[in-house]
């Protein structure tokens, strides 16, 4: 089994899911995860070939029509999304992904799998290692990765 195939530790998963998360927020800012969720949500209907309309949005995550209005607006303004209207039902718009933010779903997903190989390498070596690091260890190997991914720590 190569080291990719591996399944990630829990604290490997914990420090992937940490990874991530700096990764957003570093690129977005602090934006509410439940943008973050609209946004995914979003881009992976419409890389199925299905562009959500905001009423399946809202089923998908969860979330009250306001905050997905608000946070489809965002992405809108940002020129990551437009709205079409459904061929099939005019009075529905959906929610179609823009060159940019195609362009930006390519990033994040190189990204991703950049930090899933440096995690996988971190996880590995403290599977090798004859003792297990504790959550310091742990947190102060992340911010080090971060700060070389980012050029500080934000």
């Amino acid at each position: 089994m190569s080291q990719k195939e591996e399944i990630l530790t829990p604290e490997g998963q914990m420090a992937l899911f940490w990874r991530i998360l700096h990764l957003l927020t570093a690129r977005y800012g602090n934006h509410p995860m439940g943008q973050l969720l609209v946004a995914l949500t979003m881009v992976f209907m419409n890389e199925r070939g299905t562009p959500p309309t905001m009423t399946e949005i809202c089923a998908a995550t969860g979330l009250p029509k306001s905050s997905v209005s608000r946070y489809v607006s965002w992405q809108i303004e940002q020129g990551l999304a437009r709205e079409e209207v459904d061929p099939n039902d005019r009075r529905r718009r959906r929610l179609v992904q823009t060159p940019k933010g195609k362009a930006e779903w390519r990033w994040q997903v190189k990204q991703i799998g950049q930090l899933f190989d440096e995690i996988s390498e971190l996880d590995n070596s403290f599977r090798l290692s004859s003792d297990r690091p504790g959550a310091e260890d742990l947190l102060e190997r992340l911010i080090e990765i971060n700060r070389q991914a980012t050029g500080n720590f934000s």
